[in-house]
């Protein structure tokens, strides 16, 4: 039901370092065999870690229906000195995606979501700006690339580098957009922000009356509540999909495959999944934290 099977890695990413001729060695080793099958749920059960306080946002609430689990767990949180700016969080079941079908597919369900809303009179004049690429990191926090070698086998790992560097882009979509919160007809500033993390998306959504904040502020604001949360909110996934096959083509490069098993092992590690709960540090990661634990039936959850 929910994407691609990929599974637990034996080759572990610091091996880079040092060399691309045995991180190929190593794939191509794993990748003539052939995983077990195995009686467990590719998801069995989904801990949604929130914290309690993030930067200088604090959670106030949370919601949770279990009879409606594949809309996923909500988070209001709250920051001093605007509370005219309403800012929630919303983390709900995308399944195994590439992330950019990921982003796609999620701002199609955004946008239907928007309709729905003013086809029932909760908006009017609904004004939707175009989607744009949202990094959670400024471009001055990226790391800097690979520092280019004369020699061939440098030239390859910086290659290499760039491939993990890529695939752990934390990049998302914003949707800027302006309403009339009704029954009042208040003029609103809103904005939503959507992520693939965790085989989840995490969406958050931030308004305010026009006549209370300024545009500019506004989105300064919220661009921050975004760059806050979303790295601040994880997913542990219990089940099956803490396994994994890295797949490489029969007649791959060294430098191909090495590629292959840095890309598909960092995509893995976003995956977030565990065996079990002590194996992903539940206990741990729930002090400071509200948890929303999501289960699901046999068959819920496939890995395809």
């Amino acid at each position: 039901m929910f994407g691609k099977r990929f599974a637990r890695l034996a080759v572990p990413l610091l091996a880079l370092a040092t060399s691309v001729t045995a991180l190929a060695a190593s794939v191509t080793a794993g990748a003539q065999e052939t995983p077990s099958a195995s009686a467990r749920a590719y998801v069995e059960t989904s801990y949604v870690i929130a914290p309690k306080a993030a930067g200088d946002f604090t959670l106030e609430q949370s919601t949770y229906d279990p009879e409606q689990k594949y809309a996923g767990a909500g988070f209001r949180y709250t920051v001093p000195g605007h509370q005219e700016t309403r800012i929630d969080v919303y983390v709900y079941p995308a399944g195994k995606l590439d992330r950019a079908t990921a982003l796609s597919s999620g701002m199609e369900g955004f946008r239907a979501d928007l309709q729905r809303a003013l086809d029932a009179g909760i908006y009017t004049d609904l004004q939707l700006d175009d989607d744009q690429a949202f990094m959670l990191a400024e471009a001055d926090d990226a790391p800097p690339p690979a520092k280019r070698r004369t020699r061939r086998r440098d030239d390859d790992i910086a290659g290499v580098l760039a491939a993990v560097l890529q695939a752990n882009l934390p990049v998302g979509r914003e949707l800027p957009m302006r309403m009339n919160l009704q029954p009042q007809d208040w003029p609103m500033h809103s904005v939503g922000y959507l992520f693939y993390k965790n085989l989840y998306y995490i969406k958050v959504r931030a308004s305010a009356a026009q006549s209370r904040i300024s545009a500019e502020s506004f989105d300064t604001l919220t661009d921050r509540a975004a760059r806050t949360l979303v790295p601040a909110i994880d997913v542990a996934n219990i089940g099956d999909c803490a396994n994994s096959v890295i797949h490489v083509a029969q007649d791959a490069s060294a430098n191909e495959i090495a590629k292959a098993l840095v890309t598909q092992s960092a995509e893995h590690q976003l995956d977030n999944c565990h065996l079990d709960a002590d194996d992903a540090g539940i206990a741990g990661k729930s002090a400071d934290a509200e948890v929303v634990v999501i289960g699901f039936d046999p068959g819920e959850w496939t890995s395809k």
